[in-house]
């Protein structure tokens, strides 16, 4: 297309190229409604022009990995609090992007898109774990964990379209409790964060 438009361009300046155009003169100066053409012509280039942009901003967004992985560590009983509490996940396994910040526990869209998050926890015995998911200041996913004969696994996930900058993140509850333990060298424990951007858009 691009070389559709230059060879027109070409043409129709060659035929132009001695008239000066002036509001007063533009009729004569320009047989046959060339000047017509002319403006046609400049329209169809601003439109490839944007149309290029925007694939190249399209190919971009598609080209953004994101994924994360994250786990809670083992430090055996966290809680319980009177207030609820964000939980940190600082053993990182995977930050492609780095969106993900294990300082705070927040994830942060670094583009807009769909992703998808999940949420694993475990509680002691006779324990309750209850945690929450947020989408910026959104409840999104309920977490729980609760058996009064031994130690049970609660787990939620879920698929999110975001915007850029919104923030997700776990909040346990008030009076529930966390338990992780790093059995392994190099193993991230039983409570883990995860995300992962599907698709960008």
């Amino acid at each position: 297309m691009k070389g559709v438009v230059a060879l027109l361009v070409f043409l129709c300046s060659t035929l132009t190229a001695a008239m000066v155009t002036t509001p007063e003169n533009e009729d004569k100066n320009c047989p046959s409604g060339m000047c017509d053409m002319l403006r046609k012509i400049e329209v169809m280039e601003n439109r490839l022009a944007a149309a290029e942009r925007q694939v190249e901003t399209l190919n971009a967004k598609a080209e953004t990995k994101v994924a994360f992985s994250a786990g809670f560590g083992g430090t055996g009983y966290y809680g319980p609090f009177n207030v609820e509490k964000t939980l940190v996940y600082e053993k990182v396994l995977t930050n492609l992007g780095n969106a993900y910040n294990p300082a705070t526990g927040i994830f942060t869209a670094p583009v807009a898109g769909v992703y998808q998050f999940s949420v694993y926890h475990h509680s002691g015995p006779g324990r309750r774990s209850d945690s929450l998911l947020f989408k910026n200041k959104e409840q999104i996913a309920f977490i729980s964990a609760m058996n009064k004969d031994g130690s049970y696994n609660g787990s939620n996930g879920i698929i999110l379209q975001l915007e850029e900058g919104d923030v997700v993140y776990v909040v346990l509850k008030d009076n529930s409790w966390i338990w992780d333990h790093m059995s392994n060298v190099g193993a991230i424990g039983w409570c883990h964060f995860n995300g992962i951007l599907l698709f960008a858009q």
